[in-house]
């Protein structure tokens, strides 16, 4: 059978099995009967396993998430700051609760520190955007007196570290989980986080 985007077929099929056995317990083989195609067939598209996986991080770094997340509807809430907070979490843990996020963090919690070829799997660089973003952010309430005369960096630290722990801990197994109960612990951090922080 004959797929319009081998190439994004390929890195799909291994994205799964590297969530599910890490980089060392996928193969080739194994990549290639997913994908329906002859082993051999997989050079066409890529040299090795090693350029697969590094495809698949590659496009992961190529998404901003502020596209995903930040809007203009919901910059339009940012003056009532704790709505803005509220749905900026909501959005996030949505985006983070699909499948294909979900995989990903499971891989990179499985490979921290792997490193495969020149790059090395990290969970501090996969949240720096997400801090640069609410850096941001405190930073203009702040200026804007709007939240407490705190340093942006401790305020995007403290308000993304426990997002992130919700997401490791809630959002990284395979099968359904119970959206409205995470969506819930969320709402409470962010609800406890702005009433330390405003003015």
């Amino acid at each position: 059978m004959k797929y319009p985007n081998t190439k994004k077929l390929i890195t799909e099929k291994a994205l799964d099995y590297f969530s599910n056995n890490g980089y060392a317990g996928a193969s080739i083989r194994q990549i290639a009967r997913a994908v329906g195609i002859r082993e051999s067939a997989i050079y066409n598209h890529f040299k090795s396993k090693e350029e697969i996986f590094l495809a698949i991080l590659s496009d992961y770094k190529s998404k901003s998430l502020s596209t995903k997340i930040l809007n203009d509807e919901l910059l339009d809430e940012l003056d009532n700051p704790e709505k803005f907070l509220q749905d900026f979490a909501k959005r996030l843990v949505e985006f983070w609760n699909t499948p294909k996020e979900k995989k990903f963090i499971r891989l990179l919690l499985m490979e921290q520190f792997t490193k495969v070829g020149s790059v090395e799997l990290s969970v501090t660089e996969y949240v720096n955007e997400l801090r640069g973003i609410c850096r941001l952010i405190f930073s203009e309430m702040v200026k804007n007196n709007i939240a407490k005369k705190y340093d942006p960096d401790i305020l995007a630290e403290q308000f993304t570290a426990p997002l992130f722990l919700i997401r490791t801990e809630h959002l990284s197994r395979e099968g359904e989980n119970n959206l409205n109960k995470v969506l819930e612990i969320v709402r409470k951090h962010v609800s406890f986080f702005w009433n330390s922080i405003k003015i």
